[in-house]
């Protein structure tokens, strides 16, 4: 049965997916070789810095390439402006005869460019298979290369009824150990960590990645206006303190003196969740997971400084306390944030469902 296009871009999404979470500022990336229908060869990017997966699947090839098929789920790259040598003149050199892409890469400095290098080296490309599911793979890089912003997901957990908290601020657990373990995975493919100041004052989160018997951290950033933010938290005592940054208005100074008197690492912003974001990418966080409060969360959704949200939702009933999100201003139905690409599982007793966004007035 001969081998499906498909079928080996599915294969270098896995590969990819080995690196999750070790490759930024870089994309997530696969291949495989294939010569007269077997795979010979796999690779993947294992770090920033480290050798591109087209390279670590030549260098792993244990017979001449020539005639061989590559499978790659992005383009492989044809400038030198970086730290590890180009692939598409490597791929030239060793006598590959067809490139299977999934999707172009979105960097001006490459995006079509290592396509047109092989076409007319005589490479047979053929590109744009499983594009959709190759670009929501890499949904970070993609924001990074078309905007010069940071991916910002938004993550709530919350009951059935849509509540973060009971009455008296209660809100440990909501939900199952399962859902916790799968907010360690997020934490862990994402450069960093936002909240709120009241968040850290009444919950005092560790905000670490806690997985296999093993504890590491991102960035850590915290969200203040009055910097009524507790000495004792852990976020600022723990092994991972020099992760944590405070992030305030700069309007605020005698505040921001403060923060600087007791030894925080500050970040300043020109008032809005728009302006902090820029100042984020702007010091190399490229992508971010907000685990935040009802005020914090609702901020970004209203400011439609987010990427992506998703719920874990709970099968309890709370009937009264905090709601997930508050006011919107919407008065009607068509009104309402629309979410795309969605996705659904269920984790242990929990629902999960998470969406990017996209905002139309629905039509009865």
């Amino acid at each position: 049965m001969p081998i499906r296009d498909e079928e080996i871009i599915h294969r270098c999404f896995e590969l990819a997916l080995k690196a999750q979470g070790e490759t930024s500022p870089n994309p997530m990336v696969g291949a495989v070789l294939v010569k007269d229908g077997q795979i010979i060869s796999e690779g993947f990017h294992q770090q920033s810095g480290s050798g591109h997966a087209e390279l670590n699947a030549i260098n792993e090839a244990p017979t001449s390439l020539e005639g061989t098929t590559l499978y790659c789920n992005l383009e492989p790259c044809c400038h030198t402006n970086k730290k590890t040598p180009p692939c598409a003149q490597r791929i030239i050199q060793e006598g590959i005869t067809k490139v299977v892409i999934s999707n172009l890469d979105p960097n001006p400095q490459v995006s079509g460019l290592g396509v047109k290098m092989l076409q007319e080296a005589g490479i047979e490309v053929i590109t744009d298979v499983l594009r959709e599911e190759g670009e929501e793979l890499n949904e970070v890089f993609f924001k990074n290369m078309r905007e010069n912003k940071p991916f910002i997901h938004l993550k709530i957990a919350q009951t059935l009824d849509g509540k973060i908290a009971s009455s008296t601020g209660n809100s440990q657990w909501i939900t199952s150990e399962e859902s916790r373990q799968k907010v360690h995975l997020l934490r862990k493919t994402y450069d960093a960590i936002l909240t709120g100041a009241q968040t850290i004052r009444s919950d005092n989160p560790a905000l670490t990645v806690r997985l296999d018997g093993k504890t590491e951290a991102k960035k850590r950033i915290i969200l203040t206006r009055s910097a009524q933010l507790p000495l004792e938290a852990q976020v600022f005592t723990d092994e991972f303190s020099h992760l944590t940054f405070v992030a305030i208005d700069e309007a605020y100074t005698n505040e921001i003196e403060k923060l600087k008197s007791q030894g925080r690492q500050v970040i300043t912003f020109n008032k809005t969740l728009e302006s902090l974001s820029q100042k984020l990418f702007s010091l190399g966080i490229c992508s971010v997971l907000v685990e935040a409060g009802q005020k914090v969360v609702t901020s970004f959704i209203e400011e439609k400084i987010y990427d992506r949200i998703s719920f874990f939702v709970a099968p309890k009933i709370l009937g009264s306390g905090l709601e997930s999100i508050g006011d919107l201003g919407f008065s009607q139905i068509n009104e309402s944030i629309l979410l795309t690409n969605i996705q659904t599982k269920n984790i242990g007793s929990d629902f999960y469902i998470s969406g990017k966004r996209r905002e139309l007035c629905l039509q009865d």
